[in-house]
């Protein structure tokens, strides 16, 4: 098959900024490698690359394993073990492979791989997170080196969610073998995995046989899990770690200060309360409206976030996006009296009694807690906070063993059908586990990912945002600046804003360096 010069033109360019991001004949590596010691707040208790476990969990999959595709630090979608790609319709993309790649138990890359890798994200048994994305796909081996992946239907996203660290290719053979895919890893990644403790750390070092010439800069890197706030931030002034990841907000401004250090900060998360939305009494919407209308995100703002934080009074799409609809803005301001009134209606005006699950690892989320405790008891809702550990708290999610839950995320996708990630009724990470379907959202979700046409697809997200207001799975609660400190040496890393701000050290990683 011949390549259109559309298509041409968009493997070229992603090509080149590969390059340019990743050290080809584009740029020089520096000499220097060391080894990256970073602390990181959330613990990391499963390796599967295809079922997401937090922030740490990401910076893992993307040193050790890689996509067909991946993003470059503008969001660009550019080669990774696919040196192009065609796409025919907007059906249809076939990828062809690079030569000579390996795994790091040095067996090949093959076609055979890819569509193992697809067709297992797509298996309902792998609990995959992006399984409702592709479901539907057919992936076809073509031959040695290429393959394609064709949707049903047209789908606008489909290239945009096999660039994520989700879509990783992992090895048939090494899987089929037996492997512990949670406990071990053998992808085709800058680093391998030379120790991994649950929980505790993971010891990378630098892969001889990666696919990028003179990539990663870096000799190796240590991840340790420290949840402690403040035993992380007096790990790094110490000495003892070079780099921070989820900076406390209280210490943002006070280390931004301090001359052996940079702070790089940017928004793209936002908390949230997460429904148990098949469970009573929140499987009424009222009750969960009522909720919405009763927190204070203001007062959140302020007192968890310490400037760093601002409210979300409507669905959480940022004011620059070109998705933003302003006449979503401001649905739910603060208003106890329409709170009390919702409750009412639902059928509990002598008040109700929850559990809210929140992480205790980080001073934001039991400061959040708190602010909306205080919130729901002004409309006789009396909320029990139960302070969990990271793992546990994974553990409640993918069992749908609670009744609410305090959560923060990010966009995952620079495409509004982010919201399938989470809301799409195969989503293995919130919608499925609770058993939540919204039948007038799937429906939205499926035309919004068939149009290609940007002007018909804002208004097919608008009717999505409304829908999610007027449902209220989860309640919008605020967005978070998330930030980074790292001694001056590290040299390297670039902070990333919007849906790519939690690729961040996964994209930097295999250029950065400790001089």
């Amino acid at each position: 098959m011949t390549i259109s010069r559309r298509t041409f033109s968009q493997a070229a360019l992603g090509a080149a900024a590969f390059g340019l991001m990743h050290g080809s004949a584009f740029a020089q590596a520096p000499k220097k490698g060391g080894t990256l010691r970073y602390g990181t707040v959330t613990e990391v208790t499963n390796l599967d690359p295809h079922v997401y476990g937090g922030n740490a969990w990401r910076v893992l999959i993307e040193a050790l394993y890689s996509p067909l595709v991946g993003y470059d630090a503008k969001g660009a979608v550019v080669p990774r073990l696919a040196e192009r790609w065609e796409q025919p319709d907007s059906k249809t993309i076939l990828f062809h492979l690079r030569a000579g790649t390996t795994f790091h138990d040095g067996s090949p890359v093959t076609a055979e791989d890819v569509k193992f890798s697809l067709d297992r994200i797509i298996d309902e048994k792998t609990a995959a997170t992006l399984r409702t994305n592709l479901l539907g796909a057919t992936v076809t081996v073509v031959d040695a080196r290429t393959v394609k992946v064709e949707k049903p239907q047209p789908d606008a996203t489909l290239l945009s969610v096999l660039a994520l660290p989700e879509a990783a290719i992992v090895s048939r053979k090494w899987i089929e073998g037996g492997a512990n895919v949670k406990a071990s890893a053998n992808g085709t990644g800058p680093f391998l995995l030379k120790q991994y403790e649950p929980s505790v750390r993971a010891v990378l070092e630098k892969n001889p046989a990666y696919f990028v010439s003179g990539e990663p800069y870096l000799n190796g890197v240590e991840v340790r899990m420290i949840k402690s706030d403040d035993a992380r931030v007096n790990a790094l002034r110490s000495g003892s770690l070079d780099m921070i990841d989820f900076v406390p907000w209280k210490d943002i401004d006070m280390l931004g200060r301090m001359p052996n250090f940079k702070v790089d900060s940017s928004g793209g998360a936002f908390m949230n309360i997460w429904f148990n939305a098949t469970r009573k009494p929140f499987d009424d919407p009222k009750v969960r409206q009522a909720i919405a209308c009763a927190v204070d995100r203001e007062a959140i703002s302020k007192a968890a976030f310490f400037g760093h934080g601002s409210p979300i009074y409507g669905p959480p799409t940022p004011s620059d996006s070109s998705f933003y609809n302003k006449e979503l803005d401001g649905r739910f301001r603060r208003d106890p009296a329409k709170a009390k009134a919702l409750l009412a209606q639902a059928g509990h005006d002598k008040g109700l009694e929850i559990e809210l699950i929140v992480f205790q690892g980080l001073g934001i989320y039991t400061t959040t807690a708190q602010v909306i405790q205080a919130n729901l008891k002004e409309i006789g809702v009396t909320v029990n906070i139960r302070l969990v550990e990271w793992a546990n708290l994974m553990e409640r999610k993918n069992a749908a063993n609670y009744d609410a839950m305090l959560y923060g995320v990010s966009m995952k996708l620079p495409d509004p059908d982010a919201y399938a990630y989470y809301f799409g009724a195969d989503s293995t990470y919130w919608a499925k586990p609770i058993g939540y379907r919204d039948e007038a959202l799937e429906k939205l979700l499926a035309e919004g990912r068939a149009t290609t046409e940007e002007a018909k697809r804002k208004a097919i997200y608008a009717k999505v945002e409304e829908r999610l207001l007027e449902t209220s799975p989860w309640v919008f609660v605020n967005y978070r600046e998330q930030a980074q400190a790292y001694r001056r040496n590290v040299k390297g890393y670039r902070h990333l804003s919007g849906a790519l701000n939690e690729s961040s050290t996964g994209i930097s990683l295999p250029t950065m360096w400790i001089d």
